[in-house]
């Protein structure tokens, strides 16, 4: 244990130096091995490659790219309009077309991130014009952001499956109710919001601009209906549904000839430093974690996980709990591989549904992005917005509280989970 609290400690240091996040873990892994747990060395750049060395993984670069080149090709335009034509006229109707919107692109993306800055350009600058609180707006984009951790594709789920060993596939059909689900919670709250504050709405759209906008949005939407569809039928496999993915998303954007070939070049680039970004912290969380586990600091947490209590249910709490805490102060994918060790272990010793449990995991990490300090959702949402990322935090707490309880929900109703996985069955 000696070497754990050594490697936490020079961790901590490091973050505090500004050091990046992956060499801060590989770093203090090195320094804990080589001082209190030794080992030899040559093992270490063979584990780094190792976990990056597989196969699943290869999805986050295709979906990645996917996504890109969606976006290149116009996609959130489309999506946006058509979430105004149908949803605009509502009390609200703005902040409910940025939820829809939001959810249409955690389809297509498979990135939060990349979600909360295409669809909060164009609709927070929208919805202040409207007259919005800004603060308001950019709680809802950043919070409608975080379903793209759990609709399919999310990267992050391919990288908890890597994890747990758990079907990428499986993942991504347990996250879609849950996903769907959440959306329609954010919905509700917003228009219990809207009418509280009497907030403004757009003209009615005709059924005709809506059945035009509509056939202007098919290609978009039928990209994830491709890939569930695909992956439901057993067609192929999470990885190879991300190769179709990006090759649809390739000739949809030729098709409409959106991008020159320079275009290309550029979004296919960023998408490789994107991915290479993401594997190298994927890379020095494994060394990180190895170190955790050989030092017995993984069991010695589940040790007194179950001391505390051995019901299941008891545990699930406790982890959850755990990580929602991790998530507060660590970007979702480094927490995520940080914690892997013990969401294995709980698993195991709980006996708790790996689908279900999954989902409940990922959401409590990714709640984080929309919390004090890290907050990285919510911080790119501010900087379009040009507020300050305090002045979010009282109209955000509604939604953090209907996202707590909507992981609860998923945690201890597993049908909602394992439906549609059931079907592959």
């Amino acid at each position: 244990m000696n070497s754990a609290y050594a490697m936490v400690l020079a961790f901590t240091v490091l973050l505090v130096l500004g050091t990046p996040i992956a060499f801060a873990m590989s770093l203090a892994a090195v320094f804990a091995i080589v001082l209190f747990d030794p080992a030899p060395l040559v093992l270490l750049p063979q584990l780094f490659f190792t976990s990056t060395n597989n196969f699943s993984l290869l999805a986050i670069p295709l979906f990645i790219a996917a996504g890109a080149l969606m976006a290149q090709g116009g996609i959130t335009d489309l999506l946006v309009m058509f979430s105004r034509a149908m949803l605009g006229h509502l009390k609200g109707g703005l902040a409910q077309a940025n939820i829809l919107s939001n959810t249409c692109m955690a389809a297509v993306s498979g990135s939060a991130t990349a979600d909360v800055a295409a669809v909060g350009s164009i609709m927070i600058p929208a919805m202040s014009k409207s007259g919005y609180p800004a603060t308001f707006a950019v709680s809802v984009t950043s919070c409608a952001a975080m379903l793209a951790t759990i609709i399919p594709p999310s990267v992050v789920a391919i990288i908890y499956a890597t994890i747990t060993g758990v079907s990428v596939g499986k993942l991504f059909l347990a996250g879609a109710l849950p996903g769907v689900l959440s959306a329609i919670g954010m919905m509700a709250l917003t228009r219990v919001y809207a009418v509280r504050f009497n907030m403004a709405s757009d003209p009615k759209a005709g059924w005709g601009e809506r059945a035009r906008l509509f056939r202007q949005a098919i290609p978009a939407l039928i990209m994830p209906l491709i890939i569930v569809g695909g992956i439901l039928g057993g067609i192929f496999t999470a990885t190879e549904a991300g190769a179709v993915a990006c090759a649809y998303a390739l000739a949809y954007t030729v098709y409409k000839k959106k991008a020159s070939l320079g275009d290309l070049y550029r979004t296919i680039l960023d998408a490789a430093v994107i991915t290479g970004a993401a594997l190298i912290v994927v890379g020095g969380c494994a060394l990180f974690s190895w170190e955790l586990v050989r030092s017995g600091a993984t069991e010695a947490v589940t040790g007194a996980i179950m001391s505390f209590s051995d019901d299941p249910k008891v545990g699930a709490a406790l982890i959850i709990g755990f990580l929602l805490l991790l998530g507060t102060v660590m970007e979702p994918v480094p927490a995520l591989i940080l914690s892997g060790p013990l969401i294995v272990t709980a698993v195991t010793a709980f006996g708790l549904d790996p689908l279900s449990f999954g989902v409940a995991c990922l959401m409590a990490l990714i709640l984080g992005a929309v919390t004090p300090p890290v907050g990285i959702l919510a911080m790119v949402a501010c900087r379009i917005a040009r507020i300050p990322y305090s002045s979010t935090f009282g109209p955000i707490i509604p939604f953090i509280f209907l996202w707590l309880g909507l992981i609860v929900l998923i945690l201890y109703v597993p049908i909602i989970s394992n439906f549609l996985p059931g079907l592959m069955s």
